[in-house]
């Protein structure tokens, strides 16, 4: 009786702090259904460590105010873990709710539970709280793990936690993309704009295994209207040219503009345009051996203008070309 007891007040509280962290975080937000919700908990993540923000079909997580996952360790020696993402639409990046997604440390075995924001159905809150009742009660150590997180994330908030912090400037964070000029290499090795190019062309694409340029198909192009949108920019030279003689011609250095945070291709994997640094080395088409070569970061932009439409392609090969230097979907 004393369990039943327990685990229906560590029910009550996580659906009570739920709704208090909603009516704080997500008072302004679109209004999750239930369809959205099974959606968003249909979500399969790769590495739970790693994937900290991504676009996954119609939404785009990304890890609550990116910090770690909270970690319980237990009398039975389990180590279980919460980890926490914030829900936005990815067609207007408004935010939907948060996605908790529990972690037995010795099964490996994960549960996701979608808790809505505060304008959403009611039909997606009881599918939360069935979730509470048939899937949480079943864990041992689930229950108390959430409400935990859950009644921190709340404390945080009324004690005067930054509710705003990365408010507008977050939102943004998620724009992946070009500014309309942005040069995109077709199949054909002719050119377009990327503000005209259309859902299934075919654009030249980087395999990062075999190293090797292929034809890929765009499936989606994105668009995201805001004014003073910030373009930051990589300048690229050819790494011959580093060891060249003084004698010799230098090429051009080339222009790379995107959000800070679309990711390319580098050297030593993924990284988002904002954190590269002089020497990263990227990867650009060579028209004369068609295939890749060499390009070292000679400088970078913070700030090299201001638009009000950025666009940015997902292609079935997760990669593309905007002038000529390999870039991935975001």
């Amino acid at each position: 009786m004393k369990t039943n007891l327990l685990r229906t007040c560590l029910l009550v509280c996580c659906v009570i702090v739920a709704q208090l962290v909603s009516a704080r975080v997500w008072a302004q937000t679109a209004s999750m259904s239930l369809d959205q919700l099974k959606a968003v908990k249909a979500i399969k993540i790769g590495n739970l460590e790693k994937d900290t923000y991504f676009k996954s079909g119609d939404f785009i997580l990304d890890r609550y105010e990116e910090r770690p996952a909270y970690v319980f360790n237990y009398s039975d020696g389990i180590p279980r873990k919460i980890y926490l993402y914030k829900v936005f639409t990815a067609a207007d990046t408004k935010e939907l709710g948060l996605l908790a997604i529990y972690e037995n440390g010795k099964t490996k075995e994960t549960k996701p539970f979608v808790i809505p924001g505060a304008s959403a159905d009611r039909k997606a809150w009881d599918a939360y709280i069935d979730d509470l009742k048939y899937v949480g009660e079943k864990e041992a150590g689930l229950m108390s793990a959430l409400g935990f997180v859950l009644s921190r994330e709340m404390s945080l908030l009324m004690g005067g936690g930054s509710k705003e912090e990365g408010g507008d400037k977050k939102k943004e964070e998620y724009n992946f993309c070009f500014p309309a000029d942005a040069v995109v290499t077709l199949a054909d090795r002719q050119t377009k704009a990327i503000a005209e190019v259309k859902a299934g062309d075919e654009v030249v694409a980087y395999d990062a295994k075999t190293r090797l340029l292929v034809p890929a198909r765009v499936q989606e192009v994105t668009i995201h209207a805001k004014p003073n949108l910030a373009v930051a920019g990589v300048w690229l030279t050819p790494v011959q040219d580093l060891s060249a003689s003084n004698t010799a011609a230098l090429t051009k250095p080339v222009l790379l503009e995107a959000t800070a945070n679309h990711p390319v291709q580098t050297a030593t994997g993924a990284k988002k345009l904002g954190d590269l640094r002089n020497g990263d080395v990227l990867y650009r088409f060579d028209g004369a051996t068609r295939s890749v070569s060499a390009w070292k970061v000679a400088a970078v932009q913070n700030a090299v203008r201001t638009v009000d439409k950025v666009y940015n392609l997902t292609t079935d090969k997760g990669s593309y070309l905007i002038n000529d230097v390999v870039v991935l979907d975001k």
